[in-house]
């Protein structure tokens, strides 16, 4: 009796370490796909934000240029 409650004990323990490490692994798996996923959003936004700004640039290069012919 005591050999087989040690053993199921045993089993249980061992199926606890199998699944709180397959968890893991997948919480670890998705942080990483976040990560990356959050990186690509973030150059997105980081390219949208250069061209309105190279946009806004030129607008007032050429803004400025026509204000010199003007004087």
């Amino acid at each position: 009796m005591t050999a087989t409650a040690n053993f199921r004990q045993v089993a249980q323990y061992i199926g606890l370490a199998i699944c709180g490490l397959i968890v893991r692994t997948a919480f670890g798996i998705l942080d990483i796909l976040w990560g990356i996923i959050t990186e690509i959003i973030n150059g997105v936004f980081r390219v949208a934000i250069g061209v309105i700004v190279a946009i806004l640039s030129t607008i007032a290069f050429f803004g400025f240029i026509l204000w010199l012919f003007t004087l």
